[in-house]
């Protein structure tokens, strides 16, 4: 899924705040978009970082949300 620094006042479906973004190794607030893609891995230049548990926990919530499973 997309993260992005460009956080609204207000989530939107699906979309996520990541709480512990300093934790996670991002470098401005951010939050994660409702755009589910696939990338080849040698497409992948490098990794940021990584969610803690409670950030994970609600991106599989906004997971569930947006596949109609919640």
């Amino acid at each position: 899924m997309a993260v992005t620094s460009q956080v609204r006042q207000s989530a939107g479906l699906g979309e996520t705040i990541i709480d512990d973004w300093q934790a996670a190794g991002l470098l401005k607030p951010s939050a994660i978009k409702p755009v589910i893609f696939t990338a080849e891995q040698q497409l992948i230049i490098k990794t940021l970082g990584q969610l803690k548990e409670k950030d994970q926990s609600a991106l599989k919530g906004a997971i569930r949300v947006i596949l109609g499973w919640a």
